[in-house]
């Protein structure tokens, strides 16, 4: 009986560590370069605050450009449940 409930909890102590595997929220200003008219093409995915996820951080400056409240990024890399 105890080497039963040893096992499960040893068992329930691995699920939980398992389960932080989520990105960390960051939420920071994208660094805008003025200066560059355009953005380049490589994919190096954020997640703004707004769940949409930008290919790259200059994608995102120059959609805060439109916008009256400037969208942080939450995180580095694609947002989880992103609105496309």
């Amino acid at each position: 009986m105890k080497v039963a409930i040893i096992f499960l909890l040893s068992a329930l102590a691995l699920l939980n560590l398992a389960g932080n595997t989520t990105a960390k929220v960051i939420l920071r200003k994208a660094n805008c370069d003025a200066t560059i008219p355009g953005c380049p093409k490589n994919y190096n995915p954020v997640c703004g605050t707004d769940k949409f996820t930008y290919a790259n951080e200059c994608l995102l400056c120059f959609e805060n450009r439109k916008r009256l409240n400037p969208v942080l990024i939450e995180k580095l890399g694609a947002c989880e449940n992103s609105r496309i």
